[in-house]
């Protein structure tokens, strides 16, 4: 587990020292696990970060700036059902990657 903490440490400083920043519109989520998770705000999150969903290209991530354009923000995750392209199947693959809050 000692073992783990350190990787992780060392992958942060890596990230920091390269520059990489998380967008403003992604939360950490899991309080008290061992790890944490970021997950993508889809209220928040513009074109190009939405792209960074596995299973999210350019077009789906437009869809979903111009749906919350047009529709104000998404109520719940299923509401992303409801832009066109996004099923089922795409869903319960990047609902874990997503959230709302």
């Amino acid at each position: 587990m000692k073992k783990l903490i350190g990787l992780t440490m060392i992958a942060l400083v890596v990230i920091t020292l390269s520059g990489f920043t998380v967008p403003a519109s992604a939360t950490t989520v899991k309080k008290g696990a061992t790890a944490t998770v970021a997950k993508l705000n889809i209220n928040k999150a513009t074109a190009a970060e939405l792209t960074s969903i596995k299973g999210i290209g350019a077009k789906k991530a437009e869809a979903i700036v111009d749906f919350r354009k047009k529709n104000g923000d998404f109520q719940k995750l299923e509401d992303l059902m409801l832009v066109k392209g996004i099923g089922e199947k795409i869903f319960q693959k990047i609902r874990n990657q997503i959230t709302i809050q």
